[in-house]
Protein backbone atom coordinates (compact mmCIF):
# COMPACT_ATOMS: atom_id res chain seq x y z
CA UNK A 1 0.00 0.00 0.00
CA UNK A 2 2.89 2.35 0.76
CA UNK A 3 4.20 1.75 -2.75
CA UNK A 4 0.82 2.39 -4.35
CA UNK A 5 0.44 5.67 -2.47
CA UNK A 6 3.94 6.76 -3.46
CA UNK A 7 3.36 5.92 -7.10
CA UNK A 8 -0.01 7.69 -7.09
CA UNK A 9 1.62 10.81 -5.67
CA UNK A 10 4.41 10.69 -8.24
CA UNK A 11 1.96 10.19 -11.10
CA UNK A 12 -0.13 13.08 -9.85
CA UNK A 13 2.99 15.24 -9.73
CA UNK A 14 3.88 14.14 -13.29
CA UNK A 15 0.40 14.95 -14.60
CA UNK A 16 0.51 18.38 -12.99
CA UNK A 17 3.94 19.28 -14.34
CA UNK A 18 4.26 17.26 -17.55
CA UNK A 19 1.81 16.21 -20.24
CA UNK A 20 3.60 12.89 -20.92
CA UNK A 21 1.43 9.77 -20.73
CA UNK A 22 1.63 7.40 -17.75
CA UNK A 23 3.54 4.13 -18.22
CA UNK A 24 1.38 1.22 -19.33
CA UNK A 25 2.90 -1.31 -16.96
CA UNK A 26 1.70 -1.53 -13.37
CA UNK A 27 3.62 -0.90 -10.17
CA UNK A 28 4.85 -3.42 -7.63
CA UNK A 29 2.10 -4.84 -5.41
CA UNK A 30 3.79 -5.12 -2.06
CA UNK A 31 1.14 -7.12 -0.26
CA UNK A 32 2.42 -10.41 1.21
CA UNK A 33 1.05 -13.43 -0.60
CA UNK A 34 0.82 -11.68 -3.96
CA UNK A 35 2.07 -13.58 -7.01
CA UNK A 36 4.60 -12.28 -9.55
CA UNK A 37 5.64 -9.04 -7.93
CA UNK A 38 7.78 -8.24 -10.99
CA UNK A 39 8.21 -4.53 -11.62
CA UNK A 40 8.17 -2.32 -14.66
CA UNK A 41 10.57 -4.01 -17.02
CA UNK A 42 10.68 -7.56 -18.33
CA UNK A 43 11.96 -6.80 -21.81
CA UNK A 44 15.06 -8.29 -23.42
CA UNK A 45 17.19 -5.16 -23.40
CA UNK A 46 20.25 -6.47 -25.27
CA UNK A 47 22.88 -4.39 -27.02
CA UNK A 48 26.50 -4.69 -28.03
CA UNK A 49 29.10 -3.16 -25.75
CA UNK A 50 29.61 -0.28 -28.16
CA UNK A 51 25.90 0.55 -28.10
CA UNK A 52 25.70 1.21 -24.36
CA UNK A 53 26.53 4.69 -23.19
CA UNK A 54 28.80 4.59 -20.17
CA UNK A 55 30.38 8.02 -20.30
CA UNK A 56 33.93 8.86 -21.30
CA UNK A 57 35.29 10.18 -17.97
CA UNK A 58 35.77 6.76 -16.35
CA UNK A 59 39.00 7.83 -14.64
CA UNK A 60 36.98 10.41 -12.64
CA UNK A 61 34.53 7.87 -11.23
CA UNK A 62 34.61 6.98 -7.50
CA UNK A 63 36.19 3.70 -6.35
CA UNK A 64 34.30 0.46 -6.83
CA UNK A 65 32.74 -1.14 -3.77
CA UNK A 66 32.57 -4.90 -4.24
CA UNK A 67 30.34 -6.75 -1.81
CA UNK A 68 30.81 -10.45 -1.20
CA UNK A 69 27.70 -11.15 0.86
CA UNK A 70 28.19 -13.49 3.79
CA UNK A 71 24.72 -14.56 4.76
CA UNK A 72 25.62 -15.66 8.24
CA UNK A 73 25.25 -18.33 10.76
CA UNK A 74 22.99 -21.33 9.93
CA UNK A 75 24.80 -24.24 8.29
CA UNK A 76 23.36 -27.27 6.50
CA UNK A 77 24.80 -30.80 6.71
CA UNK A 78 23.51 -33.83 4.78
CA UNK A 79 20.71 -34.38 7.31
CA UNK A 80 20.50 -31.36 9.60
CA UNK A 81 20.52 -27.58 9.81
CA UNK A 82 22.50 -26.06 12.68
CA UNK A 83 21.78 -22.59 14.10
CA UNK A 84 23.68 -20.88 16.95
CA UNK A 85 21.56 -19.65 19.84
CA UNK A 86 24.29 -17.56 21.45
CA UNK A 87 22.23 -16.15 24.32
CA UNK A 88 21.21 -19.65 25.41
CA UNK A 89 24.71 -21.20 24.91
CA UNK A 90 23.07 -23.74 22.62
CA UNK A 91 23.12 -24.91 19.04
CA UNK A 92 19.70 -25.54 17.50
CA UNK A 93 19.62 -28.69 15.35
CA UNK A 94 16.80 -29.19 12.84
CA UNK A 95 16.26 -32.63 11.33
CA UNK A 96 15.98 -32.07 7.57
CA UNK A 97 13.55 -34.96 7.06
CA UNK A 98 11.26 -34.80 10.12
CA UNK A 99 11.73 -31.07 10.99
CA UNK A 100 12.32 -32.09 14.63
CA UNK A 101 14.07 -29.29 16.58
CA UNK A 102 16.71 -30.21 19.18
CA UNK A 103 18.80 -27.89 21.38
CA UNK A 104 22.36 -28.93 22.24
CA UNK A 105 24.38 -27.30 24.99
CA UNK A 106 27.84 -26.11 23.92
CA UNK A 107 30.22 -23.43 25.25
CA UNK A 108 29.75 -19.76 26.08
CA UNK A 109 28.08 -17.71 23.32
CA UNK A 110 28.51 -19.78 20.12
CA UNK A 111 28.38 -17.37 17.19
CA UNK A 112 30.48 -18.56 14.24
CA UNK A 113 29.98 -22.10 12.96
CA UNK A 114 30.81 -24.26 9.96
CA UNK A 115 29.59 -27.71 8.95
CA UNK A 116 32.27 -30.35 8.46
CA UNK A 117 31.97 -31.14 4.70
CA UNK A 118 30.07 -34.33 3.97
CA UNK A 119 29.36 -35.05 7.64
CA UNK A 120 26.56 -34.43 10.12
CA UNK A 121 29.01 -32.46 12.22
CA UNK A 122 29.59 -28.79 12.94
CA UNK A 123 32.41 -26.74 14.45
CA UNK A 124 31.42 -23.61 16.40
CA UNK A 125 33.53 -20.86 17.95
CA UNK A 126 32.40 -20.28 21.53
CA UNK A 127 33.19 -16.57 21.68
CA UNK A 128 32.88 -16.33 25.46
CA UNK A 129 35.04 -19.32 26.41
CA UNK A 130 37.88 -19.26 23.83
CA UNK A 131 37.27 -22.74 22.55
CA UNK A 132 35.53 -24.49 19.68
CA UNK A 133 32.74 -27.01 20.09
CA UNK A 134 32.91 -29.98 17.72
CA UNK A 135 29.37 -31.38 17.52
CA UNK A 136 28.73 -34.73 15.81
CA UNK A 137 25.06 -35.62 15.36
CA UNK A 138 22.94 -38.63 14.43
CA UNK A 139 19.21 -39.30 14.54
CA UNK A 140 19.65 -40.92 17.95
CA UNK A 141 22.06 -38.60 19.72
CA UNK A 142 24.72 -35.88 19.77
CA UNK A 143 28.35 -35.83 20.87
CA UNK A 144 30.15 -32.59 21.79
CA UNK A 145 33.90 -32.20 22.17
CA UNK A 146 35.69 -28.97 23.17
CA UNK A 147 39.10 -27.87 21.86
CA UNK A 148 40.98 -24.72 22.97
CA UNK A 149 41.73 -21.89 20.54
CA UNK A 150 43.46 -18.52 20.80
CA UNK A 151 41.50 -15.81 22.65
CA UNK A 152 38.89 -13.69 20.85
CA UNK A 153 38.85 -15.60 17.54
CA UNK A 154 36.04 -14.56 15.21
CA UNK A 155 36.80 -16.31 11.88
CA UNK A 156 36.66 -19.95 10.86
CA UNK A 157 37.53 -21.75 7.63
CA UNK A 158 37.11 -25.46 6.92
CA UNK A 159 39.07 -27.50 4.40
CA UNK A 160 36.89 -29.17 1.71
CA UNK A 161 37.70 -32.70 2.90
CA UNK A 162 36.77 -32.02 6.53
CA UNK A 163 40.19 -32.95 7.94
CA UNK A 164 41.26 -29.53 9.22
CA UNK A 165 39.89 -26.15 10.25
CA UNK A 166 41.66 -22.83 10.78
CA UNK A 167 40.42 -20.42 13.46
CA UNK A 168 41.76 -16.88 13.80
CA UNK A 169 41.08 -13.28 14.76
CA UNK A 170 40.15 -11.09 11.79
CA UNK A 171 40.45 -7.42 12.67
CA UNK A 172 38.17 -6.47 9.75
CA UNK A 173 35.28 -8.46 11.28
CA UNK A 174 35.67 -7.11 14.81
CA UNK A 175 33.27 -4.57 16.22
CA UNK A 176 34.37 -1.32 17.85
CA UNK A 177 33.90 -2.76 21.36
CA UNK A 178 35.20 -6.27 20.65
CA UNK A 179 38.40 -7.44 22.37
CA UNK A 180 41.42 -7.80 20.09
CA UNK A 181 42.93 -11.21 19.43
CA UNK A 182 46.31 -12.20 18.07
CA UNK A 183 47.35 -10.37 14.89
CA UNK A 184 49.96 -12.94 13.89
CA UNK A 185 48.91 -16.38 15.13
CA UNK A 186 46.05 -18.78 14.50
CA UNK A 187 44.69 -22.11 15.69
CA UNK A 188 44.67 -25.18 13.45
CA UNK A 189 42.10 -27.81 14.41
CA UNK A 190 42.61 -31.46 13.48
CA UNK A 191 39.17 -33.03 13.02
CA UNK A 192 39.83 -36.75 12.39
CA UNK A 193 37.68 -38.74 14.80
CA UNK A 194 39.76 -40.01 17.70
CA UNK A 195 42.68 -37.73 16.74
CA UNK A 196 41.15 -34.32 17.45
CA UNK A 197 43.71 -31.68 18.41
CA UNK A 198 44.34 -27.93 18.45
CA UNK A 199 47.67 -26.41 17.35
CA UNK A 200 48.89 -22.82 17.56
CA UNK A 201 50.87 -21.53 14.55
CA UNK A 202 52.48 -18.14 13.90
CA UNK A 203 51.99 -16.66 10.41
CA UNK A 204 52.30 -13.33 8.60
CA UNK A 205 50.89 -10.10 10.01
CA UNK A 206 47.08 -9.77 10.14
CA UNK A 207 45.57 -12.93 8.62
CA UNK A 208 42.74 -11.92 6.28
CA UNK A 209 41.59 -15.04 4.45
CA UNK A 210 42.31 -18.77 4.28
CA UNK A 211 42.09 -20.83 1.09
CA UNK A 212 42.63 -24.61 0.92
CA UNK A 213 43.81 -27.03 -1.72
CA UNK A 214 41.07 -29.50 -2.79
CA UNK A 215 42.82 -32.41 -1.04
CA UNK A 216 42.91 -30.52 2.25
CA UNK A 217 46.66 -30.87 2.57
CA UNK A 218 47.58 -27.18 2.36
CA UNK A 219 46.10 -23.93 3.64
CA UNK A 220 47.12 -20.64 2.02
CA UNK A 221 46.77 -17.93 4.66
CA UNK A 222 46.56 -14.50 3.04
CA UNK A 223 48.08 -11.86 5.34
CA UNK A 224 49.20 -8.25 5.06
CA UNK A 225 52.75 -9.57 4.54
CA UNK A 226 51.95 -12.10 1.83
CA UNK A 227 50.85 -15.75 1.86
CA UNK A 228 51.78 -18.20 4.63
CA UNK A 229 51.48 -21.72 3.19
CA UNK A 230 50.60 -24.28 5.88
CA UNK A 231 51.33 -27.94 5.11
CA UNK A 232 48.61 -29.17 7.41
CA UNK A 233 49.47 -32.85 8.07
CA UNK A 234 53.03 -31.99 9.14
CA UNK A 235 52.29 -28.96 11.34
CA UNK A 236 53.43 -28.99 14.94
CA UNK A 237 52.28 -26.83 17.83
CA UNK A 238 54.33 -23.62 17.94
CA UNK A 239 55.47 -23.71 14.31
CA UNK A 240 56.47 -20.43 12.60
CA UNK A 241 55.38 -20.15 8.96
CA UNK A 242 56.75 -17.02 7.27
CA UNK A 243 54.76 -15.40 4.50
CA UNK A 244 55.78 -15.68 0.85
CA UNK A 245 56.14 -12.05 -0.37
CA UNK A 246 53.61 -10.90 -2.97
CA UNK A 247 55.50 -7.78 -4.07
CA UNK A 248 58.98 -7.24 -5.50
CA UNK A 249 59.37 -4.30 -3.14
CA UNK A 250 59.79 -5.55 0.47
CA UNK A 251 58.78 -2.11 1.76
CA UNK A 252 55.55 -2.03 -0.25
CA UNK A 253 52.57 -1.06 1.94
CA UNK A 254 49.53 -0.44 -0.32
CA UNK A 255 46.33 1.05 1.00
CA UNK A 256 44.34 -1.73 -0.63
CA UNK A 257 45.50 -5.11 -1.90
CA UNK A 258 43.59 -8.17 -3.12
CA UNK A 259 45.35 -11.53 -3.10
CA UNK A 260 43.82 -14.71 -4.55
CA UNK A 261 45.44 -18.14 -4.60
CA UNK A 262 44.74 -20.93 -7.07
CA UNK A 263 43.13 -24.13 -5.74
CA UNK A 264 46.33 -26.14 -6.30
CA UNK A 265 48.38 -23.67 -4.26
CA UNK A 266 50.71 -22.92 -7.18
CA UNK A 267 49.93 -19.25 -7.79
CA UNK A 268 48.98 -16.11 -5.94
CA UNK A 269 47.56 -13.32 -8.11
CA UNK A 270 47.66 -9.78 -6.75
CA UNK A 271 46.14 -6.40 -7.55
CA UNK A 272 46.66 -3.31 -5.47
CA UNK A 273 45.50 0.27 -5.36
CA UNK A 274 47.40 2.91 -7.32
CA UNK A 275 49.38 0.36 -9.38
CA UNK A 276 48.59 -0.16 -13.08
CA UNK A 277 49.78 -3.74 -13.00
CA UNK A 278 48.92 -7.22 -11.81
CA UNK A 279 51.43 -9.37 -9.91
CA UNK A 280 51.86 -13.13 -10.25
CA UNK A 281 53.63 -15.11 -7.53
CA UNK A 282 54.65 -18.73 -7.98
CA UNK A 283 54.24 -19.89 -4.38
CA UNK A 284 56.49 -23.00 -4.43
CA UNK A 285 59.46 -21.12 -5.93
CA UNK A 286 58.68 -17.60 -4.57
CA UNK A 287 59.18 -16.30 -8.14
CA UNK A 288 57.43 -12.95 -8.79
CA UNK A 289 56.57 -11.16 -12.01
CA UNK A 290 54.55 -8.03 -12.72
CA UNK A 291 52.55 -7.32 -15.88
CA UNK A 292 51.91 -3.65 -16.67
CA UNK A 293 48.36 -2.70 -17.67
CA UNK A 294 46.67 0.39 -19.13
CA UNK A 295 44.98 1.37 -15.85
CA UNK A 296 44.69 0.38 -12.21
CA UNK A 297 42.75 -2.91 -11.89
CA UNK A 298 39.44 -2.44 -10.10
CA UNK A 299 38.70 -6.14 -9.59
CA UNK A 300 40.39 -9.53 -9.70
CA UNK A 301 38.71 -12.94 -10.04
CA UNK A 302 39.91 -16.50 -10.58
CA UNK A 303 38.21 -19.05 -12.81
CA UNK A 304 36.99 -21.73 -10.34
CA UNK A 305 39.49 -24.37 -11.49
CA UNK A 306 42.37 -21.88 -11.11
CA UNK A 307 43.41 -22.06 -14.76
CA UNK A 308 43.00 -18.33 -15.42
CA UNK A 309 42.66 -14.94 -13.75
CA UNK A 310 40.27 -12.22 -14.90
CA UNK A 311 41.32 -8.60 -14.30
CA UNK A 312 38.76 -5.79 -14.68
CA UNK A 313 40.13 -2.41 -15.79
CA UNK A 314 37.30 0.08 -15.49
CA UNK A 315 39.21 3.28 -16.24
CA UNK A 316 40.62 1.97 -19.53
CA UNK A 317 37.35 0.13 -20.37
CA UNK A 318 39.04 -3.29 -20.65
CA UNK A 319 39.09 -6.78 -19.22
CA UNK A 320 42.18 -8.99 -19.30
CA UNK A 321 42.16 -12.78 -19.06
CA UNK A 322 45.49 -14.33 -17.99
CA UNK A 323 46.11 -18.05 -18.52
CA UNK A 324 48.07 -19.39 -15.53
CA UNK A 325 50.86 -21.78 -16.58
CA UNK A 326 52.02 -24.93 -14.83
CA UNK A 327 55.53 -23.55 -14.33
CA UNK A 328 57.04 -20.26 -13.13
CA UNK A 329 56.78 -18.26 -16.36
CA UNK A 330 54.88 -15.06 -17.17
CA UNK A 331 51.21 -15.81 -17.94
CA UNK A 332 49.84 -15.05 -21.40
CA UNK A 333 46.83 -12.76 -21.72
CA UNK A 334 43.90 -11.67 -23.85
CA UNK A 335 42.74 -8.07 -23.46
CA UNK A 336 39.33 -6.96 -24.71
CA UNK A 337 37.92 -3.44 -25.01
CA UNK A 338 34.53 -2.75 -23.44
CA UNK A 339 33.78 0.29 -25.57
CA UNK A 340 31.41 2.66 -23.77
CA UNK A 341 30.41 0.06 -21.18
CA UNK A 342 31.35 1.04 -17.61
CA UNK A 343 32.34 -2.09 -15.70
CA UNK A 344 34.71 -2.23 -12.77
CA UNK A 345 33.66 -5.50 -11.12
CA UNK A 346 33.16 -9.09 -12.26
CA UNK A 347 31.52 -12.27 -10.95
CA UNK A 348 32.38 -15.62 -12.59
CA UNK A 349 29.88 -18.48 -12.82
CA UNK A 350 30.65 -21.79 -11.10
CA UNK A 351 31.12 -23.52 -14.47
CA UNK A 352 33.86 -21.04 -15.40
CA UNK A 353 32.22 -20.17 -18.71
CA UNK A 354 30.85 -16.67 -18.12
CA UNK A 355 31.61 -13.54 -16.13
CA UNK A 356 29.01 -10.94 -15.21
CA UNK A 357 30.52 -7.47 -15.60
CA UNK A 358 29.03 -4.51 -13.71
CA UNK A 359 29.82 -1.42 -11.66
CA UNK A 360 28.72 -0.25 -8.22
CA UNK A 361 29.03 3.43 -9.17
CA UNK A 362 25.79 5.29 -8.44
CA UNK A 363 23.82 6.34 -11.50
CA UNK A 364 25.38 3.79 -13.89
CA UNK A 365 22.71 1.28 -14.91
CA UNK A 366 24.53 -1.29 -17.04
CA UNK A 367 25.85 -4.83 -16.92
CA UNK A 368 27.25 -7.34 -19.39
CA UNK A 369 28.20 -10.96 -19.86
CA UNK A 370 31.71 -11.96 -20.92
CA UNK A 371 32.15 -15.33 -22.64
CA UNK A 372 35.46 -16.57 -21.22
CA UNK A 373 36.06 -18.88 -24.20
CA UNK A 374 35.50 -16.34 -26.99
CA UNK A 375 35.94 -13.10 -24.96
CA UNK A 376 32.69 -11.82 -26.53
CA UNK A 377 30.95 -9.09 -24.53
CA UNK A 378 27.16 -8.71 -24.53
CA UNK A 379 25.88 -5.64 -22.66
CA UNK A 380 22.43 -5.10 -21.16
CA UNK A 381 20.70 -1.91 -20.10
CA UNK A 382 19.50 -1.99 -16.49
CA UNK A 383 16.99 0.24 -14.70
CA UNK A 384 18.89 0.71 -11.43
CA UNK A 385 22.44 0.76 -10.05
CA UNK A 386 23.85 -2.62 -8.99
CA UNK A 387 24.78 -3.10 -5.34
CA UNK A 388 26.03 -6.69 -5.62
CA UNK A 389 25.65 -9.80 -7.78
CA UNK A 390 24.52 -13.23 -6.57
CA UNK A 391 24.73 -16.29 -8.83
CA UNK A 392 23.02 -19.41 -7.41
CA UNK A 393 25.41 -22.40 -7.32
CA UNK A 394 25.40 -24.29 -10.59
CA UNK A 395 22.99 -21.81 -12.18
CA UNK A 396 23.11 -19.80 -15.40
CA UNK A 397 20.88 -17.14 -13.84
CA UNK A 398 22.13 -14.13 -11.88
CA UNK A 399 20.43 -11.92 -9.32
CA UNK A 400 21.62 -8.31 -9.52
CA UNK A 401 20.63 -6.69 -6.24
CA UNK A 402 20.08 -2.93 -6.52
CA UNK A 403 20.21 0.05 -4.20
CA UNK A 404 18.00 3.15 -4.26
CA UNK A 405 19.47 6.21 -5.92
CA UNK A 406 21.06 8.57 -3.39
CA UNK A 407 20.50 11.49 -5.77
CA UNK A 408 17.88 11.47 -8.52
CA UNK A 409 19.28 11.80 -12.02
CA UNK A 410 17.27 14.85 -13.05
CA UNK A 411 14.46 12.92 -14.74
CA UNK A 412 10.95 14.38 -14.66
CA UNK A 413 9.33 11.04 -15.52
CA UNK A 414 7.44 10.00 -12.33
CA UNK A 415 7.79 6.31 -13.18
CA UNK A 416 11.57 6.67 -13.46
CA UNK A 417 11.66 8.58 -10.16
CA UNK A 418 9.64 5.81 -8.54
CA UNK A 419 11.96 3.10 -9.83
CA UNK A 420 15.10 5.05 -8.85
CA UNK A 421 13.88 5.42 -5.26
CA UNK A 422 12.72 1.82 -4.85
CA UNK A 423 14.47 -1.27 -3.54
CA UNK A 424 14.67 -4.25 -5.86
CA UNK A 425 16.72 -6.65 -7.97
CA UNK A 426 17.10 -7.75 -11.58
CA UNK A 427 16.86 -11.38 -12.68
CA UNK A 428 19.35 -12.00 -15.49
CA UNK A 429 19.36 -15.05 -17.78
CA UNK A 430 23.03 -15.29 -18.76
CA UNK A 431 22.36 -17.39 -21.87
CA UNK A 432 19.52 -15.46 -23.50
CA UNK A 433 20.29 -12.04 -22.02
CA UNK A 434 16.70 -11.65 -20.78
CA UNK A 435 16.37 -9.33 -17.77
CA UNK A 436 13.46 -8.69 -15.44
CA UNK A 437 13.32 -5.96 -12.80
CA UNK A 438 11.56 -6.91 -9.57
CA UNK A 439 10.78 -4.11 -7.11
CA UNK A 440 10.48 -4.87 -3.40
CA UNK A 441 9.01 -2.73 -0.60
CA UNK A 442 12.14 -3.16 1.57
CA UNK A 443 15.76 -4.20 1.14
CA UNK A 444 16.46 -7.91 0.63
CA UNK A 445 18.86 -8.95 3.39
CA UNK A 446 19.66 -12.57 2.51
CA UNK A 447 19.33 -14.98 -0.42
CA UNK A 448 19.19 -18.78 -0.38
CA UNK A 449 18.60 -21.22 -3.23
CA UNK A 450 17.06 -24.63 -3.76
CA UNK A 451 17.95 -26.97 -6.62
CA UNK A 452 14.67 -28.88 -6.98
CA UNK A 453 12.67 -26.83 -7.74
CA UNK A 454 15.14 -24.22 -9.00
CA UNK A 455 14.27 -21.27 -6.81
CA UNK A 456 15.82 -18.37 -4.96
CA UNK A 457 14.49 -17.21 -1.60
CA UNK A 458 14.93 -13.57 -0.52
CA UNK A 459 14.31 -12.27 2.99
CA UNK A 460 12.40 -8.99 3.24
CA UNK A 461 12.37 -7.74 6.87
CA UNK A 462 10.33 -4.58 7.23
CA UNK A 463 12.19 -1.93 9.31
CA UNK A 464 8.80 -0.53 10.32
CA UNK A 465 7.82 -3.94 11.69
CA UNK A 466 4.59 -4.05 9.67
CA UNK A 467 4.97 -6.56 6.83
CA UNK A 468 7.86 -9.02 7.06
CA UNK A 469 8.02 -11.49 4.18
CA UNK A 470 10.09 -14.02 2.27
CA UNK A 471 9.95 -13.88 -1.52
CA UNK A 472 10.32 -17.04 -3.62
CA UNK A 473 11.69 -16.60 -7.15
CA UNK A 474 11.19 -19.30 -9.76
CA UNK A 475 14.52 -19.24 -11.63
CA UNK A 476 12.93 -20.83 -14.70
CA UNK A 477 9.90 -18.56 -15.19
CA UNK A 478 11.17 -15.55 -13.18
CA UNK A 479 7.78 -15.41 -11.39
CA UNK A 480 7.72 -14.52 -7.70
CA UNK A 481 5.57 -15.38 -4.69
CA UNK A 482 5.55 -13.76 -1.25
CA UNK A 483 4.90 -15.47 2.10
CA UNK A 484 4.12 -13.27 5.10
CA UNK A 485 6.14 -13.79 8.29
CA UNK A 486 5.11 -12.88 11.81
CA UNK A 487 8.56 -11.74 12.95
CA UNK A 488 11.65 -10.17 11.34
CA UNK A 489 13.45 -12.88 9.34
CA UNK A 490 17.15 -13.45 10.11
CA UNK A 491 18.36 -16.35 7.96
CA UNK A 492 17.00 -18.79 5.39
CA UNK A 493 18.39 -22.24 4.52
CA UNK A 494 17.41 -25.03 2.15
CA UNK A 495 16.53 -28.46 3.60
CA UNK A 496 16.48 -30.56 0.41
CA UNK A 497 15.57 -33.87 2.06
CA UNK A 498 12.42 -32.35 3.55
CA UNK A 499 11.69 -30.22 0.50
CA UNK A 500 11.41 -27.06 2.60
CA UNK A 501 13.33 -23.91 3.42
CA UNK A 502 13.80 -22.97 7.08
CA UNK A 503 13.44 -19.28 7.98
CA UNK A 504 14.81 -18.28 11.38
CA UNK A 505 13.29 -15.13 12.85
CA UNK A 506 13.96 -12.61 15.61
CA UNK A 507 11.65 -13.61 18.45
CA UNK A 508 12.05 -13.55 22.26
CA UNK A 509 11.69 -17.32 22.53
CA UNK A 510 12.95 -18.38 19.09
CA UNK A 511 10.92 -18.87 15.91
CA UNK A 512 11.40 -20.93 12.71
CA UNK A 513 9.04 -21.06 9.74
CA UNK A 514 9.26 -24.00 7.32
CA UNK A 515 8.00 -23.34 3.78
CA UNK A 516 7.34 -26.07 1.23
CA UNK A 517 9.55 -25.45 -1.78
CA UNK A 518 6.95 -26.83 -4.20
CA UNK A 519 3.71 -26.03 -2.37
CA UNK A 520 4.55 -22.75 -0.60
CA UNK A 521 2.77 -24.08 2.51
CA UNK A 522 4.16 -22.53 5.71
CA UNK A 523 4.49 -24.11 9.17
CA UNK A 524 5.90 -22.15 12.15
CA UNK A 525 7.57 -23.43 15.33
CA UNK A 526 7.87 -20.93 18.21
CA UNK A 527 9.45 -21.25 21.64
CA UNK A 528 12.46 -23.50 21.15
CA UNK A 529 14.89 -21.02 22.78
CA UNK A 530 12.50 -20.40 25.67
CA UNK A 531 12.36 -24.15 26.29
CA UNK A 532 16.16 -24.27 26.38
CA UNK A 533 16.32 -21.58 29.06
CA UNK A 534 13.92 -23.41 31.39
CA UNK A 535 16.05 -25.68 33.59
Amino acid sequence: MRYLLLLAALLAYGCASDSAASPSTGPYNGSPGSSDNGGYYGAKDIATAADVSGGSQKADLPPEKEKDPDFGAPESSPNFVFIPAADADRIVKINGATLKVTLIEVGDRPRVLKVVPGQDAVLAIDSGSDDVALLRSTDTGDEVQFLPVLPHCNALSMDPTGQFAVVWFDLARAGAQDPVGSLQALSVIQLAKGKEASLTVSVGYRPQAVQFTPDGQKAMVVTADGVSVLVLPSLKDGDLVAAVPVSKNPLDKPLDREVLTTPDGAWAVVRQSEKSAVTFVNLPSHWITEVTLDSVPTDLDLVPDGSAALVTLRDSAQVALFQLPATAVTPTSQIVSLGDLTAGLAHITADGKTAVLYTSVAGVEQAATLDLATMAVHAVLLRKTVDYVFIPPGSRKAILVHKPAAVLGGTSDPAEVFVDQAQGYTLFDLDSGFTKLVLTPVKATEIATSATPSKAWLLLPDPAGLAHAIQAVDLTSFLTQDTALGSPPEHVRDLPKAGVVAVTQTHPSGRITFIGEKTGEAKTVTGYELNALVK
